[in-house]
């Protein structure tokens, strides 16, 4: 099994944390170069203060309609390497197919700053050197250690909104969806009481 189809397991499983351990272990394991600086890298962002700005956006998404989902997306971090951050999107249906995300794509408007991510620097400078040096082209063989990075760092992503969700309450019992910009594996947490299943 690739690290891809893996990682989406480990997902699928609720085990976010396993999925950063084992990417962690396939970089250890490599000639990880600058991508090293990941192994053990986490986002330092107050989760105090994160849970709050998930708690404001979901009153006034509610106030507007019903929010059944909230839905957490990291920036296409690779390329947009100097500067990490989320957005906030509300649905008013909840569809608890694992692997059917089409619906996200159909969120109801709703006002939401971005929210800088912090703690990460060396990481971001590691995807700095991979597109500046141009690595891609001098070491293609690079290739499978690069995409180890992204995975690794759309999980650890993942962990943190985990760890931010487990930290106290949200003031609507809903699903919180996350993952990165461009990534088919999207961690699910506080499912217990989700909408019906395809109420759209």
């Amino acid at each position: 099994m690739d690290l891809w189809q893996s990682t989406h397991e480990h997902f699928r499983r609720g085990d976010v944390r396993a999925a950063v351990l084992e990417l962690e272990q396939y970089l250890a394991g490599t000639d990880a170069q600058s991508f090293s600086s990941l192994i053990g890298a986490r986002f330092t962002n107050n989760k105090g203060e994160v849970l709050a700005i998930l708690n404001q956006f979901l009153e006034q998404a509610n106030s507007e309609f019903d929010v059944k989902a909230i839905y957490v997306e990291m920036n296409g971090f690779d390329i947009n390497y100097h500067r990490w951050y989320f957005d906030l999107f509300a649905y008013s249906s909840y569809d608890n197919d694992f692997d059917d995300n089409d619906w996200l794509c159909d969120w109801q408007p709703s006002p939401s700053d971005e929210v800088e991510l912090e703690g990460m620097s060396l990481a971001q400078s590691a995807f700095a050197w991979y597109h500046t040096k141009r690595i891609w082209k001098s070491q293609r063989d690079f290739k499978p250690t690069y995409e180890a990075a992204m995975l690794l760092t759309m999980a650890t992503f993942c962990l943190f909104m985990e760890e931010v969700v487990s930290s106290g309450a949200l003031i609507k019992n809903i699903p919180v969806l996350v993952t990165a910009h461009g990534f088919d594996s999207v961690a699910r947490f506080n499912l217990g009481e989700p909408g019906p299943a395809g109420d759209r």
